[in-house]
């Protein structure tokens, strides 16, 4: 059974079911077409490494591990289990890959890029996002911070869908280029106001003040969000979001 090396390209190999790297370096590698098992990275750096069509599902990432200008292209990456802060990508690039269930979360991603992958309904902390670029659909996905922290990201080529901003100071993000998008300022002063006029409204309905108030309520922490408006309409329909964004003190087209 074949393991990591250095300096290697293979096309369709079976690799060892499961092999441990400790203290290793692995660079200038490309493997093709296969399943690599069951990797455990101990403290490994991993350099210009190319995974394309493989399947890494049972990877694992512990204790410093750095991985380094390495491309997953089309990859199988679903249960990769990273250790609790033990694993920092630098400058990688992430390319249709399903990365549903990988331990994204307890990584730090720094100049990376991420397109058209899929790894729907993660919480990933803001602070361990640093100038990554995200394509395509991300879907109930939630940047957490810890109330200050600024999330650096460039979401211009994304559609975002129930992805939520919680605690981060979006200044430094590149909104989504789309239409249905909508990145707005000021959003803790907005909903202070909002909030203080709402119960003046004679067209609100109990149960439309109800939810209006819960959604407020959910951005008061904000300076910053990124609101889509066509994901809005879809759940809560279109005169509600045209009054959500009328109390905010913005319209859908306001930018």
């Amino acid at each position: 059974m074949r393991r990591l090396e250095s300096g290697i390209s293979v096309d369709n190999e079976t690799f060892s079911d499961v092999a441990r790297y400790e203290n290793e370096t692995i660079s200038r590698t490309t493997i093709i077409n296969s399943n690599v098992c069951s990797p455990i990275f101990w403290s490994c750096h991993l350099d210009h490494l190319v995974f394309d069509t493989c399947d890494l599902t049972n990877a694992r990432f512990f204790a410093g591990s750095t991985i380094d200008h390495c491309t997953f292209s089309h990859s199988d990456l679903r249960s990769v289990g990273i250790g609790k802060n033990e694993a920092v990508f630098t400058n990688c690039e992430f390319s249709s890959c399903d990365m549903r269930g990988m331990t994204l979360e307890n990584a730090t991603f720094i100049d990376c890029t991420f397109s058209n992958c899929r790894f729907n309904d993660r919480v990933l902390q803001a602070a361990n996002i640093v100038n990554c670029t995200f394509a395509g659909k991300l879907i109930d996905i939630t940047f957490e911070g810890n109330g200050k922290q600024k999330l650096i990201a460039n979401f211009e080529n994304c559609t975002l869908d129930g992805v939520r901003f919680i605690g981060c100071d979006l200044a430094a993000c590149i909104p989504p280029a789309s239409k249905n998008h909508l990145y707005v300022e000021h959003v803790s002063a907005r909903v202070k106001k909002a909030l203080e006029k709402i119960d003046d409204d004679p067209t609100l309905s109990d149960h439309d003040r109800k939810i209006l108030v819960r959604s407020l309520r959910k951005l008061e922490q904000m300076e910053q969000y990124i609101f889509n408006t066509k994901y809005m309409e879809n759940i809560h329909g279109a005169a509600f979001v045209e009054r959500f964004f009328s109390h905010l003190g913005c319209s859908k087209d306001h930018m």
